[in-house]
């Protein structure tokens, strides 16, 4: 293989050129016209003729509101990527569903009663035979390789339940004036794909919907959790203000940071900055100490005036008074934590 990077460039520009003049490659709604017309043809022998009336890159927002408000919405599902959209129009569905049920495409009146599931499963046989031979005609041009293996998804009831589904940033828009059996019946048909997402900076592509920025502002709480103790509930039951819960010494320097399901997600070292706790992330800090079997051996609970039992505690573990509050008991030991140094030094 010769990598020279001068004939690389030349290559790129002459398959840039054969493409801009059309030689040796299809362009989309050419390949889906055509798709579609030999679908309807080996299906049903009726002819169906599509002819491009507009194709452009629009926004995910945009490309929704190019929805016709009287039309047949079904979701286009592929495995490997964002879903796609089919749209047709509501003369289009009348003679799909007549050339299945009548054998030929007639001239009655059209009703307007709401779209069905069954009107959108009679869509699914010209679909399902039309998107792979779609995407075989595409098939020798890699830019179009993320429009292989779509197919009939679903109906969706509207628009806006559409752009739930529709989650790439930009889609590609290809409207047809479609005409069943020459022009016996003729309407529109709108196909959204979505485009392959840009490299970034790094050279990997991106994979973030168009939600991203509202997602990152929903609030995360957590929980720092500085040890677990294990005491009976009638013990639990009778604690009063004076009690004292033993503490393991070591569970300053393994302190877990624990989301709302529970999960640990780091773990730290606790203690204070500029008269706050802090907590220092480090789970793989060898300075931040793990816990270990003797760490996690259940605590007593002692009372006034009554016998303890259960496991003993280790002959390193603290205790403080537990008065009717957590927080304040933590600030009676918060001057004792270590300061913590930002992470840059300063």
């Amino acid at each position: 293989m010769n990598d020279d990077p001068a004939d690389t460039v030349l290559q790129r520009k002459a398959q840039a050129q054969r493409r801009a003049l059309g030689v040796g490659a299809v362009s989309l709604p050419r390949a889906l016209g055509r798709a579609l017309s030999i679908a309807a043809d080996a299906l049903w022998g009726v002819g169906l003729a599509a002819s491009q009336s507009k194709d452009e890159t629009l926004s995910a927002d945009r490309a929704v509101r190019r929805i016709g408000d009287d039309d047949l919405l079904i979701i286009l599902e592929n495995d490997s990527g964002p879903c796609g959209l089919a749209a047709f129009g509501r003369d289009v569905v009348t003679g799909l569903i007549e050339v299945q049920t009548l054998g030929k495409v007639t001239r009655f009146p059209t009703d307007d009663r709401p779209y069905t599931p069954t009107d959108a499963a009679m869509m699914a046989p010209l679909l399902d035979a039309g998107l792979p031979r779609f995407a075989s005609m595409l098939a020798g041009q890699p830019e179009m390789a993320h429009l292989n293996g779509y197919r009939f998804g679903a109906m969706v009831e509207d628009a806006q339940t559409a752009g739930l589904a529709l989650d790439a940033e930009q889609y590609h828009a290809t409207r047809f004036d479609v005409s069943l059996a020459q022009d016996t019946r003729s309407g529109q048909v709108l196909f959204l794909f979505p485009e392959p997402p840009k490299p970034d900076d790094t050279g990997k592509l991106q994979n973030t919907g168009k939600h991203e920025g509202v997602l990152k502002l929903v609030p995360a709480r957590m929980q720092l959790v500085l040890t677990r103790i294990h005491i009976p509930l009638d013990k639990v039951q009778a604690l009063r203000p004076g009690d004292v819960l033993p503490i393991s010494a070591q569970a300053m320097s393994s302190a877990c940071l624990v989301g709302a399901g529970g999960h640990v997600v780091a773990r730290g070292k606790l203690g204070q900055m500029n008269g706050m706790r802090a907590v220092r992330i480090g789970g793989t800090d060898k300075s931040v100490h793990k816990p270990d079997a003797a760490d996690q051996a259940e605590a007593v609970v002692k009372m006034p005036d009554q016998p303890a039992s259960g496991t003993a505690l280790a002959p390193s573990a603290t205790s403080f008074a537990f008065d009717g509050g957590f927080d304040m008991a933590l600030d009676e030991i918060a001057a004792d934590l270590p300061v913590i140094q930002p992470a840059d030094g300063s």
